[in-house]
C-alpha cells in the first residue's frame, strides 16, 4: 500500500536546529587554530599575494608558494590546483592581515549561503519556507567544514545555485556562462558541462563555452603560458597512478578522507588490490554516472522531471569526482532541496520506502557521524549514502499525483532526501 510521506515541521525545524548548533560548536571549537592559519585560506591567501607582488610566475613553484605560505602559517601545503583566474578575487583579501582576512571570507561564504536560499525561496516563491531553507542548508554538516577550512566549495555552490536559477527562467545561455566561472574545480564542474553536452543542451554548451574561454584567458593573462604549462603539470601529476602516490605521501593527500567514489574504493578494497582495478571500477563507475545523468536531462520534459534530472546530475557529479573531499560535499545540499521541491509530483511511497527515505535523511544530516569518518579516516564510506540516495531517485516515479496540502513545505522533503519512490506493494 503506497502512503503519503508527512513529517511534523516541529519535528523538522527542531532536527535541524539541533544539526546547526552542533555544526556552530565544532565550527568555534578550533577557532584558534583556523585564525592561526591551519586550515586551507592560507593557500588562498598566500597565491593572490604572489599575484599582487608580481611573483605569479612562480605559483607552481612548491618552494616559492610555501615561503610565502609561511609568512601567515607554519604549515607546508600542497601546490595549488585551481586554475589561477580565481586569485583574482582573492587579491583585494591581501591588503587586510591574514586573521581579518579570514573573517571576511567566513562572513562572505555566509552571505553566499543567503544567497543560495534566496535564491532557490524566489524560484519556489508559492511553495517554499526560506527560513527552513537556510536553515536546512545551515545544518548540513560539509558547509561548516567548507567554512572551518577556508575553502572555496560554497563559492562553487553559489555558482551552481546562480546556473540553476538562470536555467529555470529559461536563460540557458546564461546558466552555462555562469557555471563555466566554477572552472576553478574542473574536476566538478567539466563533468556537469560534459552531461549537458550528452543531454542535448545545446543554449547551456553554447554558453558555457565562451565562458571557458574567459577564465581560462584570465588565467593565462594571470600566470602566463609557461604558468598554464606548469598548471597543467600539476594536474597530471595529481592524476597518474605513480605521482598521485608520491603527492599523497609528500603532501598527505589521503583518498580516504574522499566522500566519493575513488574515496569508496581505497577504503574498501584491500591494499593488495592492483592499481590497474581500481582504476577500472573507477572509470567503470564514472561512464555509468554520466551516462545515466545524461540520460535524465536528455528526457526531461517538465519543470519537475529536469529539476530532478538535474539533482541526480549535481549529485552524480559530486561522486565520480577523482579529487573532492569533505567540503565539496557542501554541494550536495542543493541537489538535495531541488529534488525536495520536485516531490510535488509524486509522494506517495510503500512503507518501506519510507523508511528508506526517512533513515538516508538522517544520517546525511547527522553531524556525530561525519566526526566518526573523519576521525577513522572512513569518509569515503559517505559514497555509500549518495549511492544509495541516488538509486532512491531512480525508483520515484515523477508522474503520480501531487497529494501535499497547501500549507506543506516542499523543503521538507529536501530534507527527507527528496528521492520519493514508487514502490509497488
Amino acid at each position: 500500500m503506497l502512503n503519503q510521506v508527512r513529517i511534523d515541521r516541529r519535528v523538522l525545524y527542531s532536527f535541524m536546529l539541533i544539526m546547526t548548533v552542533m555544526n556552530a560548536v565544532v565550527f568555534f571549537i578550533p577557532w584558534k587554530e583556523i585564525m592561526a592559519g591551519k586550515n586551507d585560506f592560507p593557500v588562498f591567501y598566500s597565491s593572490a599575494q604572489m599575484v599582487r607582488e608580481g611573483q605569479s610566475s612562480h605559483l607552481y613553484d612548491f618552494d616559492a608558494e610555501n615561503s610565502f605560505v609561511h609568512r601567515v602559517s607554519e604549515k607546508s601545503r600542497a601546490p595549488n590546483n585551481h586554475l589561477p583566474y580565481e586569485l583574482l578575487i582573492f587579491v583585494p583579501f591581501t591588503h587586510l592581515q591574514f586573521g581579518t582576512a579570514q573573517v571576511l571570507w567566513i562572513l562572505l561564504s555566509l552571505a553566499m549561503l543567503v544567497a543560495v536560499a534566496a535564491m532557490l525561496h524566489n524560484i519556489w516563491r508559492n511553495s517554499s519556507s526560506g527560513s527552513l531553507t537556510f536553515l536546512t542548508i545551515t545544518g548540513f554538516f560539509p558547509v561548516w567544514y567548507c567554512l572551518l577550512q577556508g575553502q572555496d566549495s560554497i563559492m562553487l555552490l553559489f555558482l551552481l545555485a546562480l546556473s540553476y536559477w538562470c536555467w529555470k527562467r529559461g536563460q540557458d545561455d546564461a546558466a552555462g556562462f555562469v557555471l563555466a566561472l566554477g572552472l576553478f574545480r574542473p574536476q566538478l564542474v567539466l563533468p556537469f558541462a560534459f552531461v549537458a553536452l550528452l543531454g542535448g543542451k545545446w543554449k547551456f554548451v553554447r554558453g558555457f563555452v565562451p565562458g571557458a574561454i574567459v577564465v581560462v584567458g584570465l588565467s593565462a593573462w594571470v600566470v602566463g603560458l609557461h604558468g598554464m604549462a606548469e598548471y597543467a603539470r600539476v594536474l597530471i601529476s595529481q592524476g597518474t597512478g605513480g605521482s598521485a602516490g608520491a603527492l599523497a605521501k609528500q603532501w598527505q593527500v589521503d583518498p580516504s578522507l574522499m566522500p566519493t567514489l575513488r574515496g569508496l574504493l581505497w577504503v574498501s578494497l584491500p591494499s593488495s588490490m592492483p592499481g590497474i582495478v581500481r582504476t577500472l571500477l573507477l572509470f567503470a563507475g564514472l561512464s555509468f554516472g554520466l551516462l545515466w545523468a545524461a540520460k535524465g536531462i536528455r528526457e526531461a520534459q517538465d519543470e519537475a522531471t529536469f529539476d530532478l534530472a538535474f539533482a541526480v546530475t549535481a549529485a552524480v557529479v559530486v561522486l565520480i569526482s577523482f579529487h573532492s573531499f569533505l567540503h565539496d560535499f557542501s554541494l550536495l545540499i542543493l541537489p538535495l532541496l531541488v529534488a525536495g521541491n520536485a516531490v510535488l509530483s509524486s509522494v506517495r511511497v510503500a512503507k518501506t520506502g519510507q523508511y528508506l527515505v526517512v533513515t538516508m535523511a538522517f544520517l546525511l544530516f547527522l553531524t556525530p557521524l561525519y566526526q566518526v569518518l573523519l576521525l577513522t579516516h572512513k569518509v569515503g564510506l559517505l559514497a555509500l549514502l549518495l549511492i544509495g540516495a541516488l538509486w532512491l531517485m531512480s525508483r520515484w516515479d515523477i508522474g503520480a499525483a501531487r497529494v501535499f496540502e497547501a500549507d506543506q513545505d516542499p523543503i521538507l522533503c529536501g530534507v527527507l532526501l527528496a528521492q520519493v519512490e514508487r514502490l509497488q506493494s
